[in-house]
């Protein structure tokens, strides 16, 4: 999918010409097919925050500190400190792994609807490339639609 030689064709103005996805005031192209722009109704981007083994370590980590607090209890208070710091650790690496998998998705995905059906135009996990094929897709359905 080289870029240059459909651009040099007269096709529009080229908005993103990468390696997945090419993105023109006339048309996307990409790997499966290629679809003219004015015929897109663009969805809002989907975001997909799957992390199973993110949230089996928390499971573990939750248990762990609960079997470590029933020792503690047992044990006396000296112990009853270092579960104390124990919990505040903990707290800090869930805060963290909660924050992580907010501003982080596995998986964006942005779709449009093209003559009835609906197709995945681009999927990735780099928040920046993603991002910018977006923008791109956004510019070209503004190119096609003067205000």
């Amino acid at each position: 999918m080289a870029a240059n030689s459909e651009m040099s064709a007269g096709h529009g103005i080229c908005f993103y010409p990468g390696p997945d996805i090419i993105v023109t005031s006339v048309y996307i192209k990409t790997w499966e097919a290629r679809y003219q722009v004015r015929d897109l109704i663009i969805e809002d981007p989907s975001y997909f925050y799957a992390y199973p083994a993110r949230m089996v370590a928390l499971y573990c980590g939750a248990v762990e500190l609960l079997l470590a607090l029933g020792v503690a209890a047992l044990a006396g208070s000296v112990m009853l400190l270092f579960c104390v710091a124990g919990a505040l650790t903990a707290a800090g690496l869930g805060g963290a792994v909660w924050a992580d998998g907010r501003r982080n998705p596995r998986r964006m995905e942005l779709a449009a609807w093209y003559k009835g059906r609906r197709v995945v135009l681009f999927a990735s996990a780099d928040r920046r490339v993603f991002e910018q094929v977006r923008r791109a897709v956004v510019r070209a359905k503004e190119a096609n639609h003067p205000f």
